[in-house]
């Protein structure tokens, strides 16, 4: 791995167990339960690519994902997730 990608390994560890911890707090709301067992699980993903050296990759196609959407999003995992997520770049109307 190179050295951005285990900062960023480092880091989503250091998010799973954040997320681990608020999953076994009982004072968690069970209505965000959801949520974080389904970060989690697109962090546990994330860290399995890397470790097996695909992050970066779409899950389908094997293209690279653009590096500029992995900055934002480093759990996004295909080229059709790039694609909805662009939908929400688009330039404003008004600058």
């Amino acid at each position: 791995m190179d050295a951005n990608i285990e900062k960023l390994y480092s880091e989503l560890r250091n998010t799973r167990q954040e997320l681990l911890e608020k999953l076994m707090d009982d004072n968690s709301s069970k209505l965000i339960r959801p949520y974080i067992l389904d970060e989690l699980f697109d962090i546990e993903s994330t860290l399995a690519r890397m470790e097996k050296g695909e992050y970066g990759k779409c899950e389908i196609s094997g293209e690279l994902l653009p590096d500029h959407l992995l900055a934002e999003v480093p759990t996004i995992k295909s080229i059709d997730d790039c694609s909805r997520l662009e939908q929400y770049y688009r330039k404003s109307l008004y600058d």
